[in-house]
């Protein structure tokens, strides 16, 4: 028998093998049963979808015009006087208890509490939200890991005119420029995002269709304690009642 038979007898024998587990594969395929279904989630668990960040951040509202009456320290801090801050025997800033109202009210309830359901403020005489006490350690300042050094307001805020921003350098940005701030020390971060590798960004994918928008830095983040807080895991998907089992293979 010369070499090229059995080449092809080799060849024939490889192509009847292929061809006969194809077969196979197709046929266990088409007996299998179809996935059982998940359980559909009970009410208590089924969590709202909603696009919106996590946060109203300053910058968003005053990119869209919203009311941003709340962000005029002037209203409250003398424009010729320079805030003093005090820190405790720690050397953690301690917050004034006047701003715990602005910063409530940045967040974004819906984020967490289900859009089905009516959240439920309550107001003190001088119409200020009454924080709940689940809410109580909302207003932090934890900007940082290494040390105290970092949570200190003006390293973002400027003394002499409260209403604007400055970097390290010296480079003052307004409250909508906040994400250019952020840039500054989160270069790679910053590049990330411009890239649209981090953050959110809506709209078309195909700009020639329509514009987009990359959410802020602070849409998401809080400046004042970056860090997402841990969230708590839902539970994973379970079989249908008296769901037949899936067969293994």
């Amino acid at each position: 028998m010369s070499g090229d038979t059995k080449i092809s007898i080799v060849l024939g024998a490889c192509t009847a093998v292929f061809l006969a587990l194809g077969a196979s594969f197709l046929t266990a395929s088409r007996s299998s049963p179809a996935p059982a279904p998940a359980h559909p989630l009970r009410e208590r668990e089924q969590v709202a979808a909603y696009a919106g960040t996590v946060r109203i951040s300053a910058e968003s509202m005053l990119k869209s015009g919203g009311d941003a009456s709340a962000l005029d320290c002037y209203a409250c801090h003398d424009e010729k006087k320079t805030p003093q801050i005090s820190r405790d025997a720690t050397g953690q800033v301690i917050l004034p208890k006047d701003h715990a109202d602005l910063i409530f009210s940045m967040r974004n309830c819906v984020s967490c509490h289900s859009g089905s359901r009516a959240v439920k403020l309550e107001i003190d005489g001088d119409g200020n939200t009454i924080i709940p006490p689940a809410h109580a350690g909302d207003l932090v300042l934890a900007h940082g890991k290494a040390d105290h050094n970092n949570n200190a307001c003006f390293n973002c805020h400027d003394p002499k005119k409260l209403n604007e921003l400055v970097t390290r350098d010296g480079t003052r940005l307004k409250l909508s420029e906040a994400t250019m701030l952020c840039a500054s020390c989160h270069g790679p971060t910053y590049r990330d995002w411009d890239a649209g590798m981090h953050g959110r960004t809506t709209g078309h994918w195909k700009r020639e269709l329509g514009g987009f928008v990359r959410e802020s830095c602070t849409s998401c983040h809080d400046p004042h304690a970056p860090a997402f807080p841990a969230l708590i895991p839902r539970p994973g998907p379970r079989p249908a009642p008296n769901a037949p089992a899936a067969r293994s293979h």
